[in-house]
């Protein structure tokens, strides 16, 4: 039996009531937002790009595109099949799971991300141009179609997904997070809609920093800006484990890989210091005192290493001393 992953309202003040099917698209249970289906299909449109405001929202964009890809690797004499298998290999997916696409567009990565899960599972793919994700569901919607392989297509907003939390296995971008709105948001909602233990795979523009002033870099960086851009490691999650990065395409394309993880690092911040200043990573941090004369902190300091204890206990013990029971300052 065919699985399907079900659509939750993006909207903010709805907190991702889940959405049912009207005649025409998706509705609310608020009863206050409704989605259409693009005409002719069961794709929802959950965000409407202005026409001809890019590349990628022209009539033809996917026809543009495809010419750009076609340069792309040709220029850097990378073969087309091997690079995408191999990103899609480190999903580490297996039969049955389900992926989320974001940033899909015309859909190239889908008949190796079904290739990935032997044909049977979900594959979802997301795009904000609606021309070029319809051109994908046109191309491989119908050519991807099995028994036990559901592909399912939305326009909508890759910073504001319209699923609900750890809905996917794992989920893929290959190009275009360079151009999100917000990177950091774009990147917190994949890991937001993959459940703990599944992988995230991120691929972009961005040349290496030691190639960035040499000449091949300034002229590949005037040609195309994006390849200006660095890898966006400071937006990972805090609880992103496993990560890996790499560069593909001569150190032009980055790739950033990650599992998600629910759980806080495991770093006890409590253990004292063994040592003269004694203290843990908590104290240090959290128990910054106003300056005192120098002179005074250094004779505190020898006190305390008369008395064969911690810089960290000697203050302690004085501070202590200098509060009653009622936690009033005592004459000192």
């Amino acid at each position: 039996m065919k699985k399907e992953i079900h659509y939750y309202c993006p909207a903010v003040e709805c907190k991702q009531l889940p959405l049912e099917e009207q005649e025409g698209g998706l509705r609310c249970r608020s009863n206050e937002h409704f989605y259409l289906y693009a005409p002719g299909t069961k794709i929802p449109v959950f965000v409407c790009a202005d026409e001809d405001s890019n590349e990628y929202t022209l009539t033809d964009a996917a026809k543009i595109h495809d010419n750009s890809l076609r340069w792309l690797f040709k220029t850097f004499k990378t073969s087309e099949v091997k690079l995408r298998k191999s990103l899609v290999s480190r999903l580490r997916v297996k039969k049955g799971d389900s992926i989320l696409v974001t940033g899909a567009g015309a859909g190239n990565d889908l008949p190796f991300l079904a290739e990935s899960l032997d044909s049977e599972g979900v594959i979802h793919a997301q795009d904000f141009s609606k021309q070029m994700l319809l051109a994908g569901a046109e191309r491989y919607g119908p050519l991807l179609t099995s028994p036990n392989l559901t592909i399912q297509f939305s326009v909508s907003d890759a910073t504001n997904l319209p699923f609900r939390d750890a809905e996917f296995d794992a989920a893929y971008h290959f190009g275009g997070i360079n151009l999100f709105p917000d990177i950091a948001k774009g990147i917190a909602e994949m890991n937001r809609v993959v459940r703990p233990g599944g992988r995230i795979v991120i691929g972009d523009e961005g040349i290496a920093p030691w190639l960035k002033n040499t000449e091949i870099g300034k002229m590949l960086i005037k040609n195309n800006p994006l390849y200006s851009f660095d890898a966006p490691l400071h937006y990972l999650p805090e609880s992103a484990r496993n990560v890996v990065f790499s560069w593909e395409m001569e150190n032009c394309f980055y790739v950033i890989e990650f599992t998600v993880s629910d759980h806080s690092l495991q770093i006890d911040i409590d253990i004292p210091h063994v040592g003269r200043r004694g203290g843990s990573i908590r104290t240090r941090y959290y128990g910054q005192l106003e300056g005192i004369d120098p002179e005074l902190r250094n004779f505190l300091y020898k006190e305390a290493e008369r008395l064969d204890i911690s810089r960290v206990d000697y203050l302690e013990r004085l501070l202590k001393i200098g509060y009653n029971k009622d936690n009033k300052v005592e004459e000192m």
